[in-house]
């Protein structure tokens, strides 16, 4: 018997997990590093009622890193923080926490998605900002290669989103979308 799902059913389980599951606004602007954040910033001016223009910011957990890989180190956010507080015409709102998944499957793809969700935690606090919106990176893709191979992987993963899931639903309260 064939156990294996195709991205669409991966994703619509996912999005099962969450409610309020959907995709940032097209408003929203994505930073990989510090020069970017800086360029949007000079490129932005506030706007009506002084509202200020939405960056998500791309981070990765320690953990997960490569140097393949676009997005800030976590560890790199206490150090850069002062001078991302400083940049007047942008607000951080958002965190895309991407991450090596090479060979990972079962549980420690589900360490993956705490990681995340542990990472984006601490982006609020470092900064500070406001968090309305986490996307997990590449969560459905590592599912879909590890299927096969380690039809475990599906379970713990799973196990583990819900875990993150209901842990974001009673804490963090941010609109989380796993891709």
């Amino acid at each position: 018997m064939d156990h294996s799902l195709t991205a669409k059913e991966l994703q619509e389980q996912a999005a099962a997990l969450v409610p309020e599951y959907s995709v940032p606004d097209t408003e929203y602007t994505l930073a990989n590093n510090l020069d970017e954040l800086r360029r949007f910033n000079d490129n932005s001016a506030p706007g009506e009622n002084g509202t200020l223009a939405r960056i998500g910011l791309r981070i990765i957990p320690d953990s997960f890193y490569a140097p393949s890989l676009t997005g800030i180190k976590v560890s790199r956010l206490n150090g850069l923080a002062p001078e991302i507080r400083s940049l007047r015409n942008i607000t951080v709102r958002g965190c895309f926490v991407t991450g090596d998944l090479t060979g990972l499957h079962g549980k420690e793809l589900g360490r993956f998605f705490r990681a995340c969700y542990e990472s984006a935690k601490q982006m609020t606090v470092i900064l500070p900002c406001a968090m309305p919106y986490l996307c997990v990176e590449n969560g459905l893709s590592a599912l879909a290669f590890n299927q096969k191979e380690h039809p475990e992987t599906l379970r713990d993963a799973l196990t583990a989103a819900q875990i993150v899931a209901m842990q974001n639903r009673t804490a963090f309260y941010a609109k989380l979308l796993i891709t």
